[in-house]
């Protein structure tokens, strides 16, 4: 059963990352495990105020629920499966983030107090080879998230894994307010 409390820190979630457009219909994913083999994870092409905006789905085994989730929802299991410590993920595309990412290929490094502090050093990825990127992207998705909260692939977005799901919307402000800084300084 899923209660209230869980909803409404989804559905906020969701609407900080709706209203700051890190996220929208057919762009990114927001999920959130609720025990070793469920999650809650946004249907593909929905919007938030949409009254099924949520698809609970298996972890550990693919079934039809996996048809109606969002496209990411392979990744999100792979993470969750590999990850056991963490309790929400989101795919964003943070447009500050992005535009950085692809002028600067090893690694986003905040000037910023509020980066520094709570961010630090965040990984830039190249997808390369797009057929192998396809057929691999959860598997190297969830390797480099087990060293790091965030990572960030060049023209594809943002994952943040936490253990707190309102975590995500501090940690994503803070990331692309990072990057705005660091595109509009002069060093």
């Amino acid at each position: 059963m899923i209660t209230k409390t869980i909803m409404d820190e989804y559905y906020l979630t969701a609407k900080e990352l709706f209203n700051k457009n890190f996220i929208n219909i057919g762009i990114g994913s927001l999920s959130l495990k609720l025990k070793a083999d469920q999650m809650i994870i946004n249907k593909r092409n929905k919007h938030y105020l949409e009254e099924d905006f949520i698809k609970k789905v298996h972890i550990l085994h693919e079934d039809m629920a996996w048809k109606e989730a969002s496209e990411d929802v392979k990744i999100h299991s792979k993470i969750y499966e590999q990850l056991s410590n963490t309790k929400a993920i989101a795919n964003i595309f943070p447009i500050n983030v992005m535009t950085f990412a692809l002028n600067h290929h090893i690694s986003l490094n905040p000037i910023d107090f509020l980066g520094k502090k709570k961010l630090g050093k965040i990984p830039i990825i190249e997808m390369g080879n797009i057929q192998e990127w396809e057929e691999n992207k959860e598997f190297i998705i969830s390797k480099y998230l087990k060293t790091n909260d965030i990572i960030i692939i060049i023209g594809y977005g943002v994952f943040i894994k936490t253990r707190d799901i309102r975590e995500i919307i501090t940690k994503a402000i803070i990331l692309e307010n990072s990057a705005f800084l660091l595109l509009n300084s002069h060093n």
